[in-house]
Formats: structure tokens, sequence, C-alpha cells
């Protein structure tokens, strides 16, 4: 998704909106790939770009919407059960052959859940951060949701803590592992392994 410089005084309810349009946009250009090698390129982009967006969520938004927003908890709490059903979702998906029949329904699947959870979003969550948090605050958790997805794990992580403090402590560690993970995959690849 988009850079750190580029991000910078940009609210948090703009960065999200934005992030939403590409995950629709990379899941419709998934839609419509025909072969596997376009699925082999474009799924680990959308893992990636999906876990990136929900750890900094459960990190950034969801903390906000209960401390600033009257019924935040509740709508948080809706939100983060969608977020696990996809992060499962996600990792069933990665142990599947990319292209056989079994992905392909589960992608469809995935496709509607996230498509689903993006619009519960920005009808309810956004309107009530608007509406309870500050601009100025909002630019701060803005920068604060940047600096999370660079952060953030590029694999799903379904039994790791989703809350605070727990997602918060771990979460880099797992990055780290993850990263190391998608370099020694990457050379793999690369020398045909």
């Amino acid at each position: 998704m988009a850079d750190n410089e580029s991000n910078e005084g940009r609210d948090l309810i703009e960065l999200l909106l934005e992030d939403h349009a590409k995950a629709k946009s990379l899941l419709e250009e998934i839609d419509g790939s025909g072969d596997g090698d376009d699925l082999a390129t474009l799924f680990p982009r959308l893992v990636k770009d999906l876990v990136a967006h929900e750890v900094a969520e459960e990190e950034i938004v969801y903390p906000a919407l209960r401390s600033w927003v009257e019924g935040g908890d509740a709508l948080a709490e809706a939100r983060v059960a969608e977020q696990q059903e996809a992060e499962e979702a996600l990792a069933a998906l990665e142990r599947m052959e990319i292209g056989s029949a079994e992905f392909r329904r589960s992608l469809l699947q995935l496709k509607g859940a996230v498509l689903e959870h993006a619009s519960h979003e920005e009808a309810e969550v956004f309107p009530a951060l608007k509406a309870g948090v500050s601009p100025e605050r909002l630019n701060t958790l803005g920068q604060a949701y940047t600096i999370a997805k660079a952060l953030a794990p590029t694999h799903p992580h379904p039994h790791a803590p989703s809350s605070f403090p727990g997602n918060v402590l771990v979460g880099p560690a797992i990055a780290i592992v993850d990263r190391a993970y998608d370099a020694v995959r990457s050379v793999l690849q690369k020398v045909g392994g």
C-alpha cells in the first residue's frame, strides 16, 4: 500500500478508505485472473495487504473506537469478529493449492466477507470515528496506523492475540519470522526449489 512519506498528514479514515479501495481492486483483479501464474503472484499480495490492514486496525482503529466513541466497544467487537473469520480463511487458503476448485470457492467466500466487512466499517465505524474523534487526533492516528501496517506480519496468524496488549507485544516478533520465511521462500523460488 502507500509508503510512510505519502501518508504524512493524512487522517486515519482517509487511509482506511484508500486501503479498502485497493483491496477491492485487487480482489477484482484476482477474480478476473485466469491461470495459476496470475493467482500465484496476486494472492500473496492480497494476503500481505489484508493482514497488514487487519493488524493495524486491531492496534489502532479499534482501541480508538473503544476509547473515544460512545458504543464503540460493540462496534469494535463486531468488526474484530469479522476479521478473525477472514484471518482464519486466509490461513486456510494459504494451505490450499492455488487455482484449485477448492481454492477458488474459498477465495470467493473470502471476497464476500472482505467486502461486507469494508461496507460495515464505511457505514458504521468511519462515521462514528469522524463524529467522536478530533481531526488532529485522526491525523495522529493515521500516522500510527501507517507505522502499524509497516510492522505487521505478512501472513495470517489467527491464533495470535488480536487485542491490546497481546497484539502489540507479539505482532512484531511474528512479523520478523514472517519476513524471514518470505525471504527464504523467495530465494528457493528463484533457484527452482
